[in-house]
């Protein structure tokens, strides 16, 4: 690890290579706990060995060259706020804290689109984008934290998932940096004609098939109007036969959620939208 780490600090600088315990012991880990890991407890005992925080994407193919040629295990790290334990360097290794990729690139109003390095955190997308009446379809309750790209590679699962669905729904083009340090770019466009979706290996792989550095992804205009609803029933099968009849007829609203409370089962909606 001494030589991989002198490496790091020639491409990084001493400043973005941390290897003080605290640190170490900071990035090992998302929100998983270990009494919720259910057989995979032991993988908490390791920690990473170094953490390395690129602020662009030549440094990550940078350092991603550096851990091929070692054999060093690589564990992209957003934010940590997953309930995965996709950061867990069970096998220790290289964390990669890609927050300093901060930079939201453009937002196209015409295109309903946002070109943003891996680290913006969804909070300040969302801010930069309501000057412009838009917003980030991907709404988790870590928003002031969480980063474009963990989602992405976590394919988060937030609140307008009824109306917008899951993070990975939202992508229309990846950067990524393979193991070998080549840059992978898919195209900007809807869909594609023939040919595989390459942006699908990344989303929700975990950073297994490379680090994401830029996305672009779908955006949509702020709601003019909000309305919440509940409705009670009797038993869980009701409101959920409730909740797939609403789905079957088409109607879909933004937030859906099936509650067991203490006085009975309750049915939450939220349907945004646009004044007539």
């Amino acid at each position: 690890p001494g030589a991989l780490i002198d490496s790091l600090i020639q491409v990084l600088g001493e400043e973005n290579v941390l290897t003080d315990p605290y640190d170490l012991d900071r990035y090992s880990g998302d929100a998983l706990s270990p009494t919720r890991a259910f057989g995979a407890e032991d993988a908490f005992d390791r920690l990473a060995d170094v953490v390395a925080r690129p602020g662009s994407t030549d440094d990550v193919c940078a350092v991603l060259k550096l851990a091929n040629e070692s054999g060093t295990p690589v564990i992209p790290f957003g934010a940590g706020t997953g309930v995965m334990g996709a950061t867990v360097p069970a096998l220790g290794g290289i964390v990669l804290d890609l927050q300093r990729m901060n930079k939201i690139l453009a937002i196209n109003p015409t295109d309903m689109t946002a070109e943003v390095e891996a680290g913006v955190v969804l909070e300040d997308l969302e801010n930069a984008l309501a000057l412009q009446g838009l917003m980030p379809g991907h709404d988790p309750y870590s928003v002031p934290i969480a980063t474009v790209a963990g989602t992405i590679a976590t394919n988060g699962v937030g609140y307008r998932a009824g109306a917008h669905g899951p993070m990975g729904d939202q992508v229309v083009a990846l950067e990524a940096v393979l193991a070998d340090g080549r840059v992978m770019s898919t195209r900007a466009v809807p869909s594609q004609s023939s040919g595989p979706s390459l942006k699908h290996l990344f989303i929700g792989s975990e950073g297994v098939f490379g680090v994401i550095t830029k996305a672009t992804i779908r955006v949509f205009r702020l709601p003019e109007a909000q309305v919440f609803s509940a409705v009670s029933f009797d038993t869980f099968d009701q409101g959920f036969n409730a909740a797939a009849e609403m789905f079957a007829l088409g109607v879909r609203p933004t937030l859906v959620d099936l509650t067991e409370e203490d006085e009975g089962i309750t049915f939450h909606l939220l349907f945004e939208g646009f004044k007539e």
